[in-house]
């Protein structure tokens, strides 16, 4: 009987262990409902661990990758804690890279870290601009089917200005192969980026002229997703009004 309970609660804590240490479900949730305290709650809770694995780290940088995003609203009231997260994560790229080598999801990750560089330290785009696009043909280098580089790079031309590269119809074909790449992953930690990656189409379409596609995409999308708030109770009511 003891060794029976001994091996039952070994099985538990080996399950609890390659689960690893990320609540997807919770942080799935505190996005459709625009709660981002709770992704700051969660990750602090995450990066205190000091028993993180490479896994760990990896799919840390994907919620790090949309929060420190979000803290870009208000840039200049942010700046302490948008740079105190960045140079964690880059601590994590570091230390995923060198246990992977070659990893087109860090390069994504450093390519958007130097975009947020550039709203919050000296030099602006003129100086993080081109690392963050360096960083991008890395990612695409690296892998040329990944759908969170097939993002990034639909939003580089969504908000560049035409005059140094910016396309917003080309954004369109990015988004759409991001997306349809995204959307035959099961792995839940990108469950987040595919709402997202949805929200960006449907505002390129817009953007573009053609404002009933956009509205296509997202009663569409809710169909399948009818809890994303933002899109249900903000987005799409702008559309129609």
């Amino acid at each position: 009987m003891k060794k029976t309970i001994l091996a039952t609660l070994l099985l538990i804590a080996s399950l609890k262990a390659f689960c690893g240490i990320v609540d997807h479900d919770l942080m799935y949730q505190a996005y459709l409902n625009n709660n981002m305290s709770v992704w700051k709650t969660e990750l602090q809770k995450y990066t205190a661990s000091t028993n993180l694995t490479t896994t760990d780290k990896l799919e840390i940088s994907n919620y790090l990758y949309g929060y420190v995003a979000t803290l870009l609203i208000d840039a200049d009231k942010n700046k302490q804690e948008i740079n105190d997260w960045i140079d964690l994560w880059e601590q994590y790229l570091n230390d995923i890279e060198q246990a992977t080598g070659k990893n087109a999801y860090v390069y994504v990750y450093r390519s958007s870290i130097n975009a947020y560089k550039s709203k919050v330290k000296a030099g602006g785009m003129m100086v993080w601009g081109p690392r963050s696009l360096t960083e991008l043909k890395r990612a695409l280098a690296a892998d040329p089917n990944n759908p969170l580089a097939h993002g990034l790079k639909g939003n580089m031309l969504f908000y560049m200005p035409s005059f140094v590269g910016g396309d917003k119809v080309e954004a369109i074909k990015w988004f759409e192969k991001a997306l349809a790449g995204i959307s035959n992953t099961t792995d839940k930690t990108f469950r987040w980026n595919r709402c997202a990656i949805t929200l960006c189409l449907a505002q390129a379409y817009e953007k573009t002229g053609n404002k009933q596609k956009a509205i296509e995409i997202c009663t569409t999308f809710l169909q399948l997703e009818p809890n994303y708030t933002y899109m249900r109770d903000t987005y799409l009511p702008s559309l129609t009004r």
